[in-house]
């Protein structure tokens, strides 16, 4: 185990119960400030606010009655609290597999790192104010603490860079990678004789996505046979993405940069496509050297897969739309009127 991740697990847990404010600031002084850096720290903070929440809630839901009930019965709260304990998950694998990676010395995990940022700074955000839905009126005093937590949190989704700017930067690191590619592939149609192999490979591997066919990427082998079906859908979510960003550079080309609201859509697919890999890793790891909570790991790991698939498969079908286009012509337009009249544009239904 290397240093950073070394730290957070060594960390005595009778410290948890310090603001996330308070301890983020703490942390980043033990860190590089630079870039990428100082957001490993923010992305440990947020992801030691879950877990100090996740018992609060549990209690809670566990000790409540309504309706001649344990609340922890119904149907919406038991929702409520897998989705806490998927987005823990996720964050903290994102979070070691970033200090992992820094660890064994890698110095290009600018992307992973802004991603993890962004990922782990808003997930706190919904498991707290989930945890206040469930705890009621009583989250919502100051004495569980809960209601500080929140207060504190909507700051991470600000600063080390701002999560609108992040995703922006995420969008378009991966096109820029992505533009390398095609550009060195219309360099070799200009010798298509002497680069035969580089282009008859790309070749195959487009006519194979556009035909349905895949391009014969597979993780069997990398992850778990137990997980085999998660692989599958990220293999999938993998090539409709890279579809579609293939796409959208060769309409747009240089002017990618002037279309944000198409960056957006690829940088939430891009987010979900990263936290898809680093559970399978997690958890094919667990299941591979039979840790007691393995099975646990994997229907966490399955069902993140599940719905993250299903998020990827509908924005990108999205961004090959003609009312998505129309979508962003509206918004443009509804933006525009609104600035011009210096607020709400619509007068009131009644007519005064």
């Amino acid at each position: 185990m290397g240093p950073l991740r070394r730290k957070w697990a060594s960390r005595p847990r009778t410290q948890q119960r310090c603001t996330l404010m308070e301890y983020g600031c703490h942390q980043r002084t033990c860190w590089a400030r630079s870039g990428a850096a100082s957001r490993s720290p923010c992305t440990f903070s947020t992801m030691e606010g879950l877990a100090w929440l996740q018992p609060l809630q549990v209690d809670h839901a566990a000790n409540r009655t309504q309706f001649g009930e344990k609340i922890h019965n119904f149907g919406l709260i038991q929702e409520k609290l897998a989705r806490m304990a998927m987005l823990q998950y996720v964050t903290e694998s994102m979070a070691y597999m970033v200090s992992a990676n820094m660890d064994q010395g890698s110095t290009d995990f600018q992307i992973e790192a802004a991603i993890s940022k962004i990922f782990g700074s808003e997930a706190a955000w919904k498991v707290t104010d989930e945890c206040i839905q469930i705890m009621g009126g009583m989250g919502f005093m100051k004495e569980p603490g809960v209601e500080r937590v929140l207060r504190d949190l909507r700051i991470f989704r600000i600063f080390e860079g701002t999560n609108d700017i992040l995703r922006l930067f995420v969008a378009l690191q991966g096109c820029m990678d992505k533009g390398k590619e095609l550009s060195g592939l219309g360099k070799a149609l200009k010798n298509p004789f002497g680069n035969a192999g580089l282009l008859l490979g790309e070749a195959g591997k487009q006519l194979r996505r556009r035909a349905g066919l895949g391009s014969g990427l597979s993780l069997s082998g990398t992850i778990h046979p137990e997980l085999s079906r998660s692989g599958e859908l990220a293999v999938q979510a993998l090539e409709q993405f890279a579809t579609v960003v293939e796409a959208k550079l060769i309409k747009h080309k240089k002017e990618i940069v002037n279309e944000q609201f198409v960056l957006q859509r690829l940088a939430d697919s891009a987010i979900d496509l990263y936290a898809m890999v680093v559970v399978l890793s997690r958890a094919s790891r667990s299941l591979s050297e039979g840790h007691p909570t393995a099975q646990h790991e994997k229907m966490l790991c399955d069902s993140w897969c599940i719905e993250a698939a299903a998020r990827i498969r509908e924005n990108m079908s999205a961004l090959q739309s003609d009312p998505q286009q129309q979508l962003f012509r509206n918004f443009k337009s509804i933006s525009k009127a609104l600035v011009e009249r210096g607020g709400v544009v619509t007068g009131n239904p009644l007519g005064f």
